[in-house]
């Protein structure tokens, strides 16, 4: 029992801390990525598939407005699961996943 307990207190403990360092962030990785933040993108293309606008698409409310995500993948799942692959951002030159607008060493463009 006593293990138990000390167990759950330091899960509780980490949790906290981790918790801390995150609200610590400013700013959400890539949070204005051609005015959106990088979830934008991420919902609007790969998730809904209803598209963002800065990939010709209609857009979208952000954050998404009651329902809307709901609708969209309402029994069927993400328009795009897992999203285009690993390789895509490589084929138009850009650094792989949100690394493109961080100061990463990963090759492609940064932002």
């Amino acid at each position: 029992m006593k293990k138990i307990a000390m167990g759950a207190l330091l899960a509780s403990a980490l949790t906290i801390s981790l918790a801390g360092l995150a609200a610590a962030h400013d700013e959400s990785t890539c949070s204005n990525l051609f005015g959106y933040p990088h979830g934008y993108h991420i919902v609007s293309d790969y998730v809904t598939g209803l598209g963002s606008e800065f990939l010709g698409g209609p857009g979208m409310d952000w954050p998404p407005t009651g329902g809307v995500v709901g609708d969209a993948v309402a029994g069927s799942g993400a328009a795009l699961p897992g999203g285009p692959g690993p390789a895509f951002h490589f084929v138009i030159g850009a650094a792989p996943g949100a690394s493109f607008c961080t100061d990463s060493k990963s090759p492609g463009f940064h932002l």
